[in-house]
């Protein structure tokens, strides 16, 4: 999260460094500069924070499932498989681990769904249940999580490149419109300033950035609203 701090935290200084050659004011850029950490730190840090931990789990439960069902075809052991799966380089699967190392193999299983808070490991759970009751092929009893987990994985992967592709689009968009407001700045500089003498016209250049700033807003929610199952029906 700390370069996505200090990115948003630039693109906030950027903007009202811009707001101040278009407007020649000091009163709308640090305006604006306030409103743009605002908005940032108060809704869009807690939409980017929920965003990734999403896709944490979503993969590191498509690694675990995945490993832990094929292990256990393979060794027929709970702890075995228990082990393979969690064997990732991830902190925070770590930690949760490392306090559970007392329990016994099914309980860890279980308590782990707090943790992924996933309904495709709430499916996972009932396959090792069923396992577990009547044995048999792993393979074929979790055949229909196995493929849920694929199914899972390349919809977070289509719908981050669906994503990406709006991002750049919305970027292009805004970049075009403050190049065309710095043109007029620079290009036509007597028309401008004769233009800013006018209180009206700075004011509407401040509520342009705020309608920018918004939209980054508004963007960011849409594009971390990922339509990913949290938790089991």
């Amino acid at each position: 999260m700390k370069k996505i701090d200090v990115f948003f935290v630039f693109i906030s200084v950027l903007l009202a460094g811009i707001c101040y050659i278009s407007t020649n004011s000091f009163i709308y850029p640090v305006a604006l500069l306030l409103l743009s950490l605002a908005n940032y730190f108060l809704l869009m840090r807690k939409s980017f924070k929920k965003y990734f931990s999403l896709i944490e789990r979503v993969h590191t439960s498509y690694h675990f499932i995945n490993s832990f069902v094929i292990t256990l075809s393979v060794k027929d052991s709970l702890e075995d498989a228990y082990q393979n799966g969690i064997r990732l380089n991830n902190e925070r699967l770590n930690l949760e681990t490392e306090q559970l190392k007392e329990m016994p193999v099914i309980n860890r299983i279980k308590y782990l769904k707090d943790y992924f808070s996933l309904s495709i490991y709430y499916m996972f759970l009932n396959v090792v249940d069923l396992y577990q009751d009547q044995g048999g092929n792993i393979l074929t009893i979790a055949d229909n999580l196995l493929r849920e987990c694929t199914r899972t994985e390349k919809t977070l992967a289509d719908t981050l490149a669906i994503g990406y592709k709006h991002l750049t689009e919305f970027i292009i968009l805004w970049v075009m419109s403050i190049s065309i407001l710095l043109f007029m700045r620079f290009s036509l500089k007597e028309f401008y300033v004769s233009m800013i003498s006018n209180p009206l016209v700075p004011a509407l250049i401040f509520v342009f950035f705020v309608l920018c700033t918004l939209s980054i807003t508004l963007f960011v929610k849409t594009f971390t609203n990922l339509t990913i199952k949290e938790k089991s029906l």
